[in-house]
């Protein structure tokens, strides 16, 4: 499989050399946000820099400070500014975008809060009492700190069990694909995403490599199960990992797409049969569910039939792990990654437009993912999850 050199890049690094690039790349976009944003302040206190001042507020140089964000701390230079007093005398002025960026939840926690929940940057304006420029530079730097964070994480500590790989669409030519796991405690972990004009071999191979680059380990004794939708671009990038993975498609786009081949009056049965194929357990029993399905298609619509049977193996693999029932509902169909992707919708649904030559894509994605990442609960039947991995072979 080919694959581009700027996807190769963070493997050739190294994992180590690799975060630290990124976290420092990352750390000056915050640090320039930051003061871009007590700039802007002093800017509507005493004008324009190049212009004389002509009121009270007057520039008074700049000295060393240091903040603390979650990239660590960080020496800013901070602008100051002095206001003359009645009495003819000039005293420091304290920058109120500087002493909320200080706090713990200041203002960046307020914006963001409020630019995720739909708020335009004129509205989060008025309610934090800041300007729009102001809000727009200060939603830019947390968001640039949010994304920082969200990459930056260790991924070796995480047991996988299960991957689920899915794409979003922003729009005809820009898409994102998405990796979560599960582990072997029924937690779920968003991992990492890759943007792209569609969901290709080679954007799931950038997300597939960047995971690994990070430090996820799947394969040898941690065989992993992939969930995953029809996509050959998906099938083809996993195999090319982890070719000893168990891949699972999703019985939901598995019954959409065998029901756009049948007429409506035929699509009930279909459903019908397809439930008792997601009730079963083991393979035996899925076989069984499975054949029926075959014989209802076949009698209906043959290509329909032909295309089903070819993908007898993805469609019945979770089946012949032989493990209860009661996992069924979550390793059957994306329905997880899917509800991320909903949430994931409702936060970047408001953005108009997209510039593709800034990082206006990731940030938004990564506040959307941490968003939807605050809610995760355990999976449904997380106690049978030991026979799963025993079913995979693992230890």
């Amino acid at each position: 499989m080919k694959r581009n050199k700027g996807i190769m890049a963070p493997m050739q690094v190294g994992i180590e050399d690799f975060k630290g690039v990124f976290q420092d790349r990352i750390r000056t976009m915050v640090r320039q946000g930051i003061l871009d944003i007590i700039a802007q302040e002093v800017t509507d206190l005493c004008g324009e820099s190049h212009l004389p001042s002509s009121g009270i507020y007057s520039r008074a140089g700049t000295e060393p400070v240091t903040i603390t964000t979650s990239s660590g701390k960080e020496p800013i230079a901070k602008r100051r500014v002095r206001m003359m007093q009645e009495n003819g005398k000039k005293r420091e002025v304290r920058l109120n975008t500087y002493a909320e960026i200080r706090r713990s939840k200041g203002m960046f926690d307020e914006m963001l809060e409020g630019m995720t929940h739909g708020a335009s940057s004129s509205g989060v304006g008025k309610m934090t009492g800041t300007s729009k420029g102001t809000v727009a530079k200060a939603w830019k730097a947390r968001s640039n700190e949010l994304l920082a964070a969200f990459r930056a994480r260790d991924l070796t500590g995480i047991d996988v069990l299960a991957l689920y790989v899915d794409g979003i669409f922003l729009g005809k030519e820009r898409c994102v694909v998405v990796a979560m796991a599960i582990d072997t405690e029924g937690y779920k972990h968003l991992l990492d995403f890759e943007e792209g004009s569609s969901e290709n071999a080679e954007v799931v191979n950038g997300l597939l490599g960047r995971i690994v680059a990070r430090g996820l380990v799947v394969g040898r004794k941690r065989r992993v199960l992939v969930l995953r939708d029809g996509s050959a671009a998906i099938a083809k990038a996993v195999r090319h990992y982890w070719s000893d993975a168990v891949e699972q498609e999703c019985l939901v786009h598995v019954e959409r797409v065998v029901c756009a081949k049948l007429s409506y009056k035929h699509q009930g049965g279909l459903v019908e049969r397809m439930n008792i194929l997601r009730g079963v357990q083991g393979a035996e029993a899925g076989e069984e569910a499975f054949d029926g399905v075959l014989k209802y298609v076949k009698e209906r619509n043959f290509a329909a039939f032909e295309a089903l049977s070819a993908r007898r193996d993805v469609i019945l693999a979770f089946h012949r792990l032989n493990v209860p029932a009661t996992l069924n509902v979550t390793f059957l169909s994306t329905n997880h990654i899917e509800n991320v992707m909903g949430n994931a919708r409702g936060t970047i649904g408001r953005v108009c437009r997209w510039h593709d030559d800034t990082n206006q894509v990731a940030r938004w994605m990564a506040v959307a993912l941490l968003r939807a990442q605050s809610g995760f609960r355990r999976v449904r039947g997380h106690e049978q999850l030991a026979e799963l991995a025993a079913a995979l072979g693992r230890p």
